[in-house]
């Protein structure tokens, strides 16, 4: 079954119109979403991970149509469909834009129609079968129970208790409304978007596209004003700083508390990170900095050191990667790192024992302070005026900021092309991988360095790696991480200096076996704690997999990957395991946004962006 809708009508397909044929239904879906919404842009909500491996194949059989994708981490993130050298349809992945499950999207951005709820396990022997029964309401254990509680399912089968239960129309009524509600999403969001910022929403492709659009317009110039410049990293020194770019530290520190315990969490971590100075310029490489000069403190930037972590340590302060892991190691050990998480580390007990590089940058004060203060401060607003949508908005963008700086450089395209136009690609791109689809393949190609130096030189190689387009920046990117890990670091220092036990923490949380001073806590301002939960008993078997029971009775539970609840007596035993098998019927559900309307309501704002 496919549907799409596109705030005016709307079509849904089914199967059984279409002789039971899967390629036929979604060929003639695609036939009649080109021919009612040309122009127009076409939101999938997880496209890349579901819906394209699902219809794209029926797409591409499609004649006289050019397709141009475009993929990441091995997922299509957006599709252009040509005719005639014009494009007639964009294909987009809401997912990427706005993160998290269709239900809590619509939840939270409070529109109309919410997601249904629906047994996905339901099957009855055949398609033909399960698509024509009519009967009593499947029992619960059809329906996923992270979607359907237990309550749902009673208002169900109260709904349906004189009522036949009917799959083709729960189906259509279900499908139809997840078109509904991703189209309602997209629009708030657009439109909240749009009264706040100054960039066309139609243009964005993910969560920090967005961030990164908006940061680019309001807060770059204001870098410019002082002289400041932040480079593309992606192709001379991104491999050499990543070493340094390292997320937040989970640990467990005790495995059992009993008796009163204090679950933290840092508002606004990351955000909070983002206010400090952060490393912009053109870095330069110093290759004879001393201990002495660095200890001056004037140095800022990343440093190739060997250092002494404390003998009694108790917290790991600076973290290096190996094997792909995440590490504090204690003893001598040498890594990549920050100079102010070195500063912090040194002030806390280590020692620096030798310096056998450096690279510096200046110090960018007003790299994220402004548009970071802007959207708390929007954020703040929004929800004491009971606004959901821009509290939304503003905490979405604050979250998803830095790790556009981050996203590791890319020496790939993608095409959609038929055998004799693979059989032509230039010798400067190696075909790395192709997924046949018939006549068309989706082609991977990786860029020939060696090849393009020696046939092109130097210049040709930088203008491929140019026309790439990474624009990233990691030193940046690592700097916000660090300035993270020394924030909820300082806290758990604190609370052992305070007397206080640490029994576990996460990237921007601990839990501990007393409460802080009153002056550390406040939910609104940036950096300071939140008091999430007052517990009597707390297991911590291993990072992410944690038991809480709280003095109510009630718990609280985690286990990373896996979303059912777990016994207490399962999380003593330290096992986990389960095991799922059924039958799920395959849907397509598509959205369309008006893309004529929303570029007519946004050009006096585009013609600001040209200016900028």
């Amino acid at each position: 079954m496919a549907a799409w809708y596109n705030g005016e009508t709307y079509r849904i397909f089914d199967i059984s119109q279409w002789g039971y044929n899967t390629t036929t239904m979604l060929e003639q879906f695609w036939i009649d979403l080109l021919k009612n919404n040309k122009g127009r842009v076409c939101y999938f909500h997880n496209f890349g991970g579901y819906d394209a491996i699902l219809s794209m194949p029926s797409l591409l059989n499609i004649p006289n149509l050019a397709f141009y994708p475009i993929m990441k981490d091995g997922e299509i993130i957006s599709i252009k469909v040509a005719q005639k050298g014009k494009v007639v349809l964009t294909i987009k992945d809401s997912i990427k834009i706005l993160p998290g499950a269709l239900s809590k999207l619509a939840k939270d951005w409070g529109v109309e129609t919410q997601k249904d709820h629906f047994p996905h396990y339901f099957w009855n022997g055949s398609i033909k079968d399960t698509l024509n029964y009519e009967g009593f309401l499947p029992p619960y254990s059809k329906f996923e129970p992270k979607r359907t509680s237990l309550i749902d399912y009673e208002e169900m089968v109260k709904l349906f208790k004189n009522k036949t239960w009917s799959f083709i129309r729960v189906s259509e009524f279900y499908i139809l409304g997840d078109v509904k509600a991703t189209y309602q999403v997209l629009v708030k969001y657009f439109e909240t978007l749009i009264t706040k910022f100054p960039i066309d929403p139609l243009k964005v492709y993910s969560a920090p596209s967005a961030a990164f659009r908006i940061w680019r317009t309001l807060q770059l110039p204001l870098l410019h004003q002082e002289g400041l410049k932040v480079y593309d990293l992606s192709h001379n020194i991104d491999s050499l700083l990543r070493e340094s770019y390292c997320g937040g530290i989970v640990d467990v520190y005790r495995p059992h508390l009993i008796g009163k315990g204090y679950y933290y969490d840092v508002n606004s971590l990351y955000p909070t990170a983002m206010c400090k100075s952060m490393p912009v310029g053109m870095p330069q490489l110093v290759e004879f900095l001393t201990k002495e000069e660095f200890l001056k403190g004037e140095f800022y930037g990343f440093l190739e050191a060997t250092v002494r972590a404390p003998a009694n340590e108790y917290i790991g302060l600076l973290p290096i990667k190996l094997q792909g892991r995440l590490i504090c190691p204690g003893g001598t050990f040498s890594g990549l790192f920050f100079s102010e998480e070195l500063k912090f580390a040194l002030a806390n007990g280590y020692q620096l024992l030798e310096i056998k590089l450096a690279y510096s940058f200046k110090r960018g004060a007003n790299t994220f302070l402004q548009l970071i203060t802007q959207l708390n401060s929007m954020k703040i607003e929004a929800q004491r005026n009971s606004q959901p949508t821009i509290r939304n908005l503003a905490k979405l963008l604050m979250n998803s900021m830095y790790g556009r700086f981050g996203m590791h450089p890319t020496l790939t395209t993608h095409g959609i092309y038929t055998s004799k136009q693979i059989n032509k690609i230039t010798p400067a791109w190696i075909v790395q991988n192709a997924i046949n689809f018939g006549e068309l393949s989706l082609v991977t190609l990786l860029l020939n360095k060696s090849w393009i130096l020696e046939n092109q030189g130097v210049e040709g190689l930088i203008k491929h790696l140019t026309n790439l387009g990474n624009n990233t920046n990691v030193a940046i990117a690592a700097a916000v991480t660090a300035h993270s890990r020394m924030i909820i670091n300082q806290y758990k220092l604190d609370a052992l200096k305070l007397g206080l036990n640490l029994f576990y923490s996460d990237t921007d949380s601990l839990i501990l076996d007393g409460p802080l001073p009153e002056n550390y806590i406040h939910s609104a301002t940036l950096g300071k704690l939140k008091l999430e939960h007052i517990f009597k008993e707390g297991i911590f078997v291993m990072p992410k997999v944690y038991y809480l029971e709280k003095e109510d009775g009630s718990i609280v539970s985690k286990v990373k990957g896996f979303p059912g609840k777990l016994t207490k007596r399962t999380y003593f035993i330290k096992k986990c395991t389960h095991g799922i098998t059924c039958h799920t019927l395959k849907y397509v559900s598509i959205t369309i946004v008006h893309g004529v309307l929303l570029k007519q309501a946004l050009s006096p704002l585009l013609l600001c962006l040209k200016q900028v």
